[in-house]
């Protein structure tokens, strides 16, 4: 009976101890929101680039449906999330819809999944582009 109780204590405590996606961990991600700004949304001739500030990003933790977290962009459209631990996440901006059959297009999220793999500190998504009439 003794070993019985100790296994059953020991497949608790390995899987109480299983971790999942979401804060609590050492690694950093990184990224940086462009706005391409448009006079015509479906027309990118005149287009203008520059950093998207003060725009609302948003991430998922694993396969959850909602978003977990959200930061704004800086000056230079920069954002960070901190302190995340191994897992596969979802990160999401919404930008205009570029190509709408009507002016009046509801936003479209622009969508970026990675994973966090052990021990990694920094993580770099890149450049995220939305789109925004001018």
């Amino acid at each position: 009976m003794t070993k019985f109780a100790f296994m059953i204590g020991l497949t608790a405590l390995l899987v109480g101890c299983t971790r999942t996606a979401g804060e609590g961990g050492m690694t950093t991600v990184t990224g940086l929101v462009e706005v391409e700004q448009r006079i015509v949304i479906t027309n990118p001739l005149g287009a203008v680039v520059a950093p998207a500030a003060d725009e609302d990003v948003f991430i998922i933790y694993g396969d959850r449906v909602g978003p977990d977290d959200r930061v704004q962009t800086n000056y230079d459209g920069e954002f960070a999330f901190y302190g995340l631990r191994p897992g596969d996440y979802t990160v999401y901006v919404f930008s205009e819809d570029t190509m709408p059959p009507f002016n009046n297009a509801p936003d479209v999220a622009i969508i970026h999944e990675f994973t966090i793999e052990s021990g990694e500190e920094l993580k770099d998504l890149g450049t995220l582009r939305i789109y925004k009439d001018i």
